[in-house]
């Protein structure tokens, strides 16, 4: 009986520490499958994506109210619920794989964002101010995104990670 009880003690700590992750290849498919009919819905300003900041935690249900909020009312909020929907996809779950999805592509940035420090002062004012905000939105992305990685996060993330930034590279406001 004792050798039982610490079988299953055992089996239960090594199932209950494994991570899990939402970089799935099932999720990453829907995704790819979403993204080009999520494009092809008309909004009132499509570059306010770019704008988008996440808060430094890691509730995407949290993540998604907030922007809902911040979309409240538009029309094509509708159109982006069906087509989640129709991809299997939540708007949580969304969420978290494209910004846990774009990690290779912020990471990839690094060297580009170093670069660009170096040159701010040898930049006229308005081409210095552009490339501070798009520095600190990286930074801003990199460091909300980070803590939420888990061990499968970033295992899935070196497995798929061409896949991932090619995916990225599409996604609004990934553009350096």
């Amino acid at each position: 009986m004792y050798k039982f009880a610490l079988a299953l003690t055992v089996l239960t700590a090594t199932s209950s520490a494994v991570a899990t992750t939402v970089l799935t290849e099932q999720n990453i498919a829907r995704l790819e499958a979403a993204l080009p009919e999520l494009a092809a819905i008309e909004q009132d300003n499509p570059q306010g994506l770019t704008k988008l900041r996440l808060k430094k935690h890691c509730d995407w249900q949290q993540h998604a109210s907030d922007l809902r909020q911040q979309e409240q009312g538009k029309a094509y909020v509708a159109e982006v619920d069906q087509v989640l929907a129709k991809h299997q996809l939540t708007a949580p779950l969304f969420l978290e794989l494209t910004a846990k999805g774009s990690w290779p592509l912020l990471q990839s940035l690094q060297p580009v964002q170093q670069l660009t420090r170096q040159s701010l002062p040898f930049l006229p004012e308005p081409q210095r101010r552009i490339a501070e905000q798009k520095i600190q939105q990286t930074e801003q992305m990199q460091q909300a995104i980070e803590p939420c990685l888990t061990a499968a996060d970033k295992t899935a993330l070196q497995h798929h990670k061409q896949r991932l930034l090619k995916l990225a590279t599409s996604l609004p406001g990934a553009a350096f």
